[in-house]
């Protein structure tokens, strides 16, 4: 087990190349750093592969739904019509599209790339703490913080089956 002088030199070097290969971001009006560092850890949550089965079907199933969602909002509305939610809410939301109704994307697909912000609310137990049906800035935090660590350590990958976050 490395000692936590040895962690923090780690940390010291993956900031150091994230910042040599410009991997930054800024808040728009927000003031200070223009060039902060993406968020980076060094000790990543890992999953047995088991429980990440379970987590993927469960993120592909919200996914479909929030996709169904955005199909029938923009098709006949009738999950607004049943009563099911509220239309003024959808309706007068900045992010609704009018032109949009209607329309039918190739193979229906609104949203290519979702968000699920999950936490760990016990030993085996997970609680969505938001849906993004956007493109998600943590797509490319994951990306690039999986290319860091697979520079830093390239061992951990040759040694261990770890599933590739692309594609």
């Amino acid at each position: 087990m490395p000692s936590i002088p040895a962690k923090l030199r780690s940390l010291r070097q993956a900031e150091d190349l994230l910042r040599r290969i410009c991997i930054t971001f800024a808040v728009c009006g927000e003031g200070g750093d223009p060039d902060r560092l993406i968020p980076f850890d060094m000790f990543p949550r890992a999953f047995a592969a088991r429980e990440w089965a379970r987590l993927d079907k469960g993120i592909r199933q919200r996914a479909g739904a929030l996709n169904a969602v955005l199909v029938d909002v923009y098709g006949r509305a009738e999950i607004i019509r049943a009563g099911r939610i509220p239309g003024r809410p959808v309706w007068q939301n900045a992010a609704h599209e009018p032109p949009v109704a209607g329309f039918v994307p190739p193979k229906g697909v609104y949203s290519h790339i979702v968000g699920i912000d999950i936490v760990r609310t016990g030993p085996a137990d997970f609680f969505v703490l938001e849906d993004n049906c956007r493109a998600p800035s943590g797509v490319s935090y994951m990306q690039e913080s999986r290319e860091i660590m697979m520079r830093m350590f390239p061992a951990l990958f040759r040694e261990n089956r770890i599933e590739p976050v692309d594609g």
